[in-house]
């Protein structure tokens, strides 16, 4: 049963969400109004908490501004969430296990892994499953990074997009730790080497 509180939040989040999914199209109230077919009242209503559409009206909304009615009601807890680095799963390599990898994001679509490769060192993965690209910032240093006969050399503050459903290397060959960020984009089947965090 939906309690004073919760309905308050459902109210407060479609009133944030509204203004924000018009705002995206600049369009002012009376341009969401004629789109929609629902009076600039009722709209600032909405905006302004004072009241709770019905199911028709939410629906007329959502028609007019190409939304699913679950992204105007979507609760800021859904929106987003924090991924603490104490919490990541870490995971140690190189010559004598000094350079670092942690797992920071995993939820069966994406990764974020967060890597600090210390000179001389290497990382070498047999692939993901079909399709998987990989993201690469680098945040310091300089970073090798080879994908079958290619090899890209990235530079601090540049980006790499690779084919990752294939062999490919990080290296260092530099005299000062590389630091990046490695984003896994899965577009078929997950790679199972790896936890979901939660």
């Amino acid at each position: 049963m939906a309690t004073e509180d919760s309905v308050a939040e459902v109210a407060r989040t479609l009133a944030a969400n509204l203004r924000a999914a018009r705002a995206a199209r600049r369009w002012r109230l009376e341009d969401l109004a004629e789109h929609s077919g629902v009076s600039r009242g009722m709209i600032h209503q909405i905006e302004n908490q004072r009241t709770n559409p019905s199911v028709a009206t939410l629906a007329r909304l959502c028609t007019a501004l190409d939304v699913p009615v679950s992204e105007l009601i979507e609760l800021p807890g859904q929106l987003g969430s924090v991924h603490r680095r104490c919490d990541a799963a870490v995971t140690h390599h190189g010559v004598d296990g000094r350079s670092e990898a942690a797992l920071l994001i995993s939820d069966g679509r994406h990764e974020l892994w967060e890597h600090e490769l210390l000179p001389g060192d290497e990382i070498h993965d047999a692939g993901h499953p079909a399709g998987t690209r990989e993201l690469i910032h680098a945040i310091g240093g300089t970073l090798v990074v080879d994908v079958g006969s290619a090899s890209f050399t990235v530079a601090a503050r540049d980006a790499l997009d690779i084919r990752a459903d294939r062999p490919h290397t990080y290296r260092n060959a530099a005299r000062h730790p590389a630091r990046y960020t490695v984003t896994v984009v899965y577009t078929g089947a997950r790679d199972d080497r790896f936890p979901l965090l939660a």
